[in-house]
């Protein structure tokens, strides 16, 4: 191996422990190649019938279609139940996931193959919710990794945007007050899983339903702020932004204190901070309204400059240099927007050019420089 190589003649470890180190490899080692080829066959049996059933759709009764597609989610089912049964907590975690995952999705498909064979046109909202209460109660208890969590995260962030375009279109009333309290949904997520994850014994799975609200949260924050700084916002819409800041922002304080509360070390710290800024920043901005992109740079700064004091305070070096690469790309946004002026002339360029470089090259000397150091404990969302 020729890490191993570069380990040994740098001094960091001795022949022997090579030999060991490779030893250990060798008889640990799987055929990916021959799971690739096994991967493979399974998928040209998969589309082959996929094929056939496509080519034959219209000639096959619609009842025999539901029986049978209800017939394979029951064979996924057992499959999944002698498969645990066999098997400790810990073991092939994402084999089982990826199991509960197809049975999820099974189950999907089967609301929209119902609706097809009875011609229904309900709004979409609808079957995803019933999906998601029929599913939740499987997915939350038996899931273990990053695949479940952001399944189950996925479809109530869907079921949200679906219902929020169903109530615009039908001119509901209170709609901001809707859209608020859904943007805040993820948050309620985060504050829920932190509680759980210090009395559960699957903490890891219930970490990563953490992460994916913080992540769930973020894309909202963002595409928040981004609508936020369009320009030809009216009075009555930015009224309407307020709003739906103000309901989000109560909601993300809330969790907040819930999980401080119920994690007092560094992470909850850091996750608490997370989402008193996302709060802080996203009122002002609705407040704003687009009319100053100066104030909307500095915002937008604030709230990764507020992300990467968190990270430091936890450890979380990869979140750490996310927040130092952003926070210099958004200076480099805001110097094209208050260059517009120059950047018809060579010289304008010029000078963009060389403050691009100079913000670029001191993002990676300060990350190099501040960030914090790499630790396994880190990864799974805890302090070294």
């Amino acid at each position: 191996m020729r890490k191993l190589e570069i380990w040994q003649k740098a001094g960091l470890i001795d022949r022997a422990t090579a030999d060991r180190i490779t030893e250990y490899e060798d008889q640990h080692a799987r055929p990916l190649a021959l799971w690739a080829i096994i991967g493979i066959g399974a998928l040209a049996i998969g589309l082959g019938l996929i094929s056939v059933v496509a080519a034959n759709w219209d000639d096959i009764p619609g009842m025999l279609r539901l029986a049978i597609h209800f017939a394979v989610m029951i064979g996924v089912a057992a499959g999944l139940l002698w498969k645990r049964s066999r098997s400790i907590a810990t073991d092939n975690s994402f084999f089982d996931d990826a199991i509960l995952f197809v049975f999820a999705a099974l189950g999907l498909t089967f609301f929209g193959h119902l609706g097809q064979y009875y011609q229904t046109s309900s709004p979409l909202w609808q079957p995803s919710l019933a999906w998601l209460l029929l599913f939740t109660p499987m997915l939350l208890l038996l899931g273990r990794g990053w695949l479940i969590a952001l399944l189950w995260v996925g479809g109530m962030i869907a079921t949200s945007v679906f219902y929020v375009q169903w109530a615009e279109e039908m001119h509901k009333n209170a709609i901001s007050v809707t859209i608020g309290i859904l943007m805040g949904l993820p948050a309620i997520v985060i504050a829920v899983s932190a509680w759980i994850r210090e009395r559960s014994a699957r903490p890891n799975f219930w970490l990563r339903m953490e992460q994916a609200g913080i992540i769930a949260l973020l894309i909202g924050f963002l595409g928040f702020q981004l609508f936020c700084e369009m320009s030809g916002l009216g009075v009555a819409q930015e009224f309407t932004l307020s709003k739906t800041a103000l309901i989000k922002g109560v909601m993300l304080t809330g969790a907040a204190a819930a999980v401080f509360a119920a994690r007092r070390h560094a992470s909850g710290q850091a996750v608490a901070i997370i989402l008193v800024a996302v709060a802080g920043a996203d009122m002002i901005a609705a407040v704003n309204g687009g009319r100053s992109a100066f104030l909307a740079g500095i915002t937008f700064m604030a709230f990764w400059a507020a992300a990467a004091y968190a990270a430091l305070k936890t450890g979380w070096r990869g979140v750490f240099q996310l927040a130092v690469a952003i926070i210099a790309l958004r200076l480099i946004v805001l110097s094209f927007q208050f260059a517009d002026d120059l950047l018809g002339s060579g010289v304008g360029l010029i000078m963009t050019g060389i403050l691009t470089l100079g913000i670029a090259w001191g993002a990676v000397r300060f990350s190099k420089a501040f960030a914090p150091k790499r630790n396994s404990a880190i990864t799974e969302g805890e302090e070294a």
